[in-house]
């Protein structure tokens, strides 16, 4: 009686969302959607969906080769049916199934059951096994038969549609249906879907299923449905927030595009790698959002306790704490909703300035460790990363404790860093005056945290910024960024610096200027803007030189001569040309090293960063070039310039 009541249910809700999309054609034949395919993967030990369209009126029949259940129905007047059936245990035997209405007939064969997993997010989500240095190499390796594969691309729609449409996702790439893994269509897809499906498919030993429905660049809000939307004050408020030229205006046209399609099918659970295009919009907001969504896709999923794991976003260039309290807002939702587990990624930052880290093997495994541990139960160890329990102040130092922690707290390198301490600001209430901290191991589970001149310690953070930390536990894990206050009024102090190399360089360019990196120094002899107070104290006085902005012009370049062991530098924007320099070279930014000039009215304009490549005594390294009309500055303690020809 139960399981009939479940059947009931699954069908009226299908029924009901199927008569509630926008008017779409009437079908005159017997029709699929692409999630439901030849090649696919049915969830284990699951009620099921099987649906799609045919003539309106038409009598439907369903059979499937594990169950001798009669599987009938109608189509409505628009042409929907769908019915529900029981699968079995996973195994490695495929199965078929025939679907008949009126004198048509379809069957669908090589099908597969096991678990299936929805792989969503934006582009870090999105990026391509093919576009990683980690996983590419698995392309040229035996393919598993047992992984299947869907993905259903960049797209959008502004209503609810039956079906993902049909469109090239690239390099003639068309999955648009399920598809055992083969080197064409696993070079298209999301790389930590992929790694953490395979980890499952191993450990488990089941075939797995593996749905991707990512878009780089998109809000968490155009992933939800505009009824849950408009139901949420919160929610409709940070909407309004999304200035995106794209995105602005359009919430839930993702959802409507990659998730509706897909919510009959019953999943397992959900990877989610999402929140970068929310630091700019509001990161506070996004525990509520993240929140919402969960308990959105549990219910049209029909899976109340469905996991959801989620990955934190990598440090990057976000101004302020924004990023910072973006994380902060992940780890709170994970904390807060049941069967919701977050993927610590403070480690993962491959290239300073590089929102996506080619290297995803580490993201998928700790993905998969959690899946294991938590829904699945199997003893992989602790998954979850160390985070903060507790503190106490101890006269001019603070001691914190951590949880997650299974033997011992470990530090990579000759010191901590990634550490502030603050005190009370005499003048502001609500501010706390951070400076960077001395921090070091106490104990197992403990740090003692201090900082010359600071007496009376109210708080701490730690990674609360873009800084790159180096605490782990000793199993591997690292710790999660914190911070003990809740004062949002508090800027973070600057990450830390390294004392720069002072060496002699010789410069061979053309065209250049010279001049001494301090506040108000002329930045472009051709315009007026000059060097503000927002700079890196660490290299001022150190020789510039400098070259005009010309828009649409590549930069220069010229050749540096090392003197020394040590480093050269050179001033530089984050821009794209910059990353493939970064991609393609020892050339690495220097991200606390941010620089803004300032026009003569007073505005600051021309985020810049100093950027380093190691040398030795000797070594002859090219200056960037890059199509940017901002240029690029060479800086060193002492230059000898030469002028070429």
């Amino acid at each position: 009686m139960k399981n009939l009541k479940k059947i009931f249910a699954v069908v009226l809700l299908a029924l009901f969302t199927a008569l509630n999309v926008s008017a779409q054609e009437l079908p005159t034949t017997l029709t699929l959607p692409s999630a439901v395919s030849d090649n696919m993967v049915l969830q284990q030990n699951a009620l099921i969906n099987i649906w799609g369209w045919a003539k309106p009126k038409a009598k439907v029949a369903v059979t499937v080769d594990w169950s001798a259940t009669k599987l009938a129905t109608k189509a409505d007047k628009e042409g929907y049916w769908c019915v529900s059936v029981q699968t079995p245990a996973a195994s490695y035997d495929p199965h078929s199934v025939t679907i008949v209405a009126g004198k048509e007939s379809r069957t669908l064969n090589n099908i597969l059951i096991g678990e299936v997993w929805l792989c969503s997010g934006q582009s870090n989500m999105e990026f391509k096994v093919r576009q990683t240095l980690d996983m590419k190499h698995l392309l040229e390796g035996e393919m598993n038969p047992y992984i299947r594969l869907y993905c259903t691309g960049r797209i959008s729609h502004e209503t609810p549609q039956n079906d993902v449409p049909a469109h090239d996702l690239g390099k003639g790439n068309r999955n648009h249906a399920w598809v055992e893994c083969n080197p064409t269509d696993l070079a298209e897809f999301s790389a930590v879907g992929y790694g953490f499906g395979a980890e499952l498919q191993e450990t488990l030993d089941v075939p797995v299923g593996l749905m991707d429905a990512s878009f780089g660049g998109t809000y968490i809000e155009g992933w939800m449905k505009k009824e849950v939307i408009d139901a949420d004050g919160k929610l409709t408020a940070d909407c309004s927030k999304i200035k995106h030229k794209v995105w602005a205006g359009k919430p839930s046209h993702l959802y409507n595009a990659n998730i509706y399609p897909i919510h009959h099918t019953s999943i397992a659970g959900v990877i989610w790698y999402q929140g970068c295009a929310n630091v700019s919009s509001s990161p506070r907001g996004y525990a509520h959002a993240l929140e919402v969504l969960v308990n959105s896709w549990r219910e049209e999923f029909r899976n109340p306790e469905m996991p959801f794991y989620l990955v934190e976003i990598v440090p990057h260039t976000y101004a302020g704490i924004k990023g910072a309290q973006l994380r902060e807002s992940q780890m709170k939702a994970a904390n807060k909703i049941d069967h919701c587990e977050i993927v610590c990624t403070n480690d993962q930052l491959e290239i300073p300035g590089d929102i996506h880290p080619r290297l995803k093997a580490d993201i998928a495994h700790r993905l998969a460790q959690c899946a294991l541990g938590e829904h699945y139960g199997k003893q992989v160890g602790e998954f979850r990363s160390p985070a903060y329990e507790s503190m106490t102040v101890e006269g001019d130092k603070i001691r914190v404790r951590f949880k997650n922690v299974p033997t011992s707290l470990i530090a990579k390198g000759e010191e901590i860093v990634g550490f502030q301490i603050g005190s009370k600001d005499p003048d502001n209430e609500k501010r706390i005056n951070f400076v960077l901290a001395k921090a070091e191991i106490a104990g197992e589970k403990e740090i003692l945290v201090s900082a010359e001149g600071v007496t009376a310690p109210a708080a701490v953070r730690y990674c609360f910024n873009e800084a790159v930390g180096n605490v782990f536990s000793a199993e591997g894990l690292p710790l999660a960024a914190f911070r003990t206050d809740k004062s949002n009024a508090s800027p973070s102090a600057r990450p830390y610096v390294e004392k720069p190399c002072e060496a002699e360089i010789t410069f061979e360019g053309k065209g250049y200027t010279r001049s001494t990196f301090t506040k108000g120094a002329h930045m472009w002899p051709n315009l007026k803007q000059k060097l503000s107070n927002v700079y890196p104290a660490e290299f001022e006085g150190f020789e510039m030189l400098t070259a005009p902005s010309v828009k649409k012009v590549k930069t220069p370049g010229g050749t540096i001569t090392a003197h020394e062991d040590g480093y050269v530098y050179c001033l530089v924007r984050n821009t794209k040309d910059m990353l493939k320099v970064q991609w393609n070279s020892d050339w690495r930014l220097i991200v606390p090293t941010y620089t803004r000039a300032i026009t003569p009215d007073g505005k600051l304009i021309s985020t810049q960063y100093v950027a380093c490549h190691k040398v030795k005594a000797g070594d002859v390294v090219k200056l960037p070039r890059v199509k940017d009309h901002y240029s690029v500055f060479v800086l060193a303690k002492k230059i000898n310039y030469i002028e070429q020809e």
